[in-house]
């Protein structure tokens, strides 16, 4: 790889993990203030994409082996904060949630903005090993996220209910625990051709 497109490379990564904290930023501040299941899980998936993000800046010039380790690593974070969102998720059965639909589902806007455009710029790098391979399925699942938060939210106005949400943070949650479980797969077998259906739902 060359050093300008290694350079390219860092600068999407970076990109990309300045995003994912604003994205925390906004899902814990809301999600909290409201019980919200879908925002908490999408920010456990966010809090899980920071580290894989930034960990990918860091190795990004390392050894093909030291890469294959840190993906092994982070598809164990990945779905750790999983099952860490499935308890936000139990949280919101057995809380008190205030929602605002209108909110859950601005929020959900800013982040299908921002996760779409992060998702494009890791596709362009994918190719190049599995570490951008990993965090092209991270980004790649915020956006699917992004998208359920804004149906949550509109759910939740339209039916007054609290089920919408609990819902949609289930959903998240196990998009979450998938995409480790894939990112483990790869990095135990880096060798093994795996389709885009198959590693990135």
């Amino acid at each position: 790889m060359s050093t300008h497109t290694d350079s390219l490379g860092r600068n999407a990564l970076i990109i990309a993990f300045l995003i994912n904290l604003i994205m925390v930023a906004l899902d814990l501040t809301y999600g909290l203030m409201m019980n919200s299941a879908s925002l908490l899980s999408d920010a456990a998936n966010n809090s899980g994409d920071v580290f894989i993000l930034g960990s990918s800046i860091i190795v990004l010039s390392s050894t093909t082996a030291v890469k294959n380790q840190l993906a092994l690593l982070k598809g164990i974070i990945m779905t750790v904060f999983g099952l860490w969102a499935f308890y936000h998720v139990y949280l919101g059965l057995i809380g008190e949630s205030q929602l605002s639909g209108g909110i859950i589902s601005f929020v959900g806007v800013i982040s299908l903005i921002g996760n779409t455009s992060v998702a494009l710029m890791m596709y362009r790098h994918q190719h190049k090993d599995i570490n951008f391979k990993s965090a092209f399925i991270c980004c790649r699942n915020d956006a699917i996220a992004s998208s359920g938060i804004i149906l949550a939210g509109l759910l939740v106005m339209f039916t007054s209910s609290f089920w919408p949400d609990i819902i949609i943070g289930a959903v998240i949650a196990t998009i979450v625990c998938q995409g480790g479980i894939k990112v483990v797969r790869l990095s135990l077998n880096p060798t093994t051709s795996v389709s885009e259906d198959d590693c990135c739902d």
